[in-house]
């Protein structure tokens, strides 16, 4: 019998061992497989300065442009980044490898109704568009980033770059929904930061950031808002090209 109580016990020893050693391997795995989304974010991720400050998300390259050297790339940001009165001349926009590319008020288009706008430049250089992510499918808890250049601060000298990461806390519905706000995030996003990508753990966009709500007891930021991604797709006419599955 002892015998026998020996082997039971060596036998689930060598269970829980081969489980653990499973789980380990898997997580490696993901970790491998998986796409690096900081890289994604940070790629993906532009600046914007001008009258306003804020970021915005390179989504689109529609080819040629006035010149064959050139390709004409749209961003996705917000309105209220870029909607300032009286209306500026123009916006800049500096992409990840430093070039700054000027973007005049002709090329600012509203999307609808919503707090978005698209941005048009040309460059003769490449550059890799964000893919496009099922935001219907986000459920509360997912994890979610938030990328952007956030303003100078007491403890920022300069506009900075920014990942954050944090979790979809909740939605708000289409009925009680303002300029196209419904993702409920908890990610403290910093001002200078609206405009910027929404990122799944694929990588793939599923939102912009663009406000927060302020406890008026505490001063501290109550929650962060963004627009899903399924709003600009229905506003625009567009629909999502690719995706990372």
């Amino acid at each position: 019998m002892k015998l026998r109580q020996n082997n039971l016990t060596s036998w689930v020893v060598n269970i829980i061992t081969i489980v653990a050693a499973g789980g380990f391997i898997g997580r490696i795995l993901w970790q491998i497989l998986m796409p690096n989304v900081s890289e994604i974010a940070k790629t993906v991720t532009v600046r914007i300065d001008g009258a306003n400050s804020g970021s915005g998300v390179l989504i689109e390259d529609r080819g040629v442009g006035a010149s064959p050297l050139e390709h004409r790339y749209i961003v996705l940001s917000n309105w209220h980044v870029v909607s300032l009165l009286p209306t500026p001349k123009s916006f800049t926009i500096r992409t990840r490898d430093g070039q700054k590319h000027l973007v005049p008020t002709s090329k600012i288009v509203r999307v609808g109704k919503l707090d978005l706008a698209i941005l048009e430049f040309q460059s003769r250089y490449r550059y890799p568009v964000a893919a496009i992510g099922n935001s219907d499918k986000l459920t509360e808890g997912e994890t979610l980033y938030v990328s952007g250049w956030a303003d100078p601060s007491p403890t920022l000298p300069t506009r900075t770059y920014q990942f954050l990461v944090g979790n979809l806390s909740g939605r708000i519905d289409r009925q009680h929904e303002r300029d196209g706000y419904t993702l409920i995030y908890t990610v403290n996003a910093l001002p200078g930061m609206s405009g910027g990508p929404v990122l799944d753990n694929r990588g793939n966009l599923v939102g912009i950031n663009g406000r927060a709500t302020v406890d008026l007891r505490t001063g501290t930021v109550s929650s962060v808002l963004g627009i899903d991604i399924a709003r600009y797709l229905r506003a625009s006419g567009n629909l999502p090209r690719h995706n990372r599955k």
